[in-house]
């Protein structure tokens, strides 16, 4: 076991608007693309988590679909980021419908995206890609356990 790799439990939301197309989010911190999602905080549901980061992260409200999946295989999990930072993510990921968009974009994000399943960033933040994969199958059965 490493121990400079720390756990983090968090919850993530893949929005999509009417036409199925989904939002990303550019990130400051590595200038990758991924999905809207953050810690969850002591108190909060994983759905409660979810809907406050796509707000904070990215200014839009976001009404609860289905469980995508849970994401936790350290293999695609396990990030290092630029500080030297190193997160095995457990990840509860949501699909869930745009509402409106409720304020500004947040300081971890420099643009945002719609996107289809032809059309995703070639950097994509690392653990997001198996997420975005899965939410673009229309064959995957859900939830995903991963």
């Amino acid at each position: 076991m490493d121990e400079s790799v720390l756990l983090r439990p968090a919850a993530g939301v893949v929005l999509r608007d009417a036409v199925g197309r989904v939002l990303l989010i550019r990130r400051a911190t590595e200038d990758t693309w991924g999905i809207p999602g953050g810690g969850v905080e002591p108190g909060e549901t994983w759905a409660d988590a979810a809907v406050r980061e796509c707000r904070e992260e990215i200014g839009w409200d976001a009404h609860i679909d289905e469980l995508l999946g849970i994401y936790s295989d350290p293999t695609t999990q396990t990030h290092s980021y630029p500080s030297g930072a190193r997160r095995h993510f457990v990840g509860v990921v949501f699909l869930a419908t745009a509402i409106t968009r409720a304020g500004p974009l947040g300081d971890e994000a420099t643009e945002l995206r719609w996107v289809t399943g032809h059309d995703l960033p070639t950097l994509l933040f690392a653990p997001d890609a198996p997420v975005l994969r899965d939410a673009f199958d229309p064959r995957i059965r859900r939830p995903v356990i991963s």
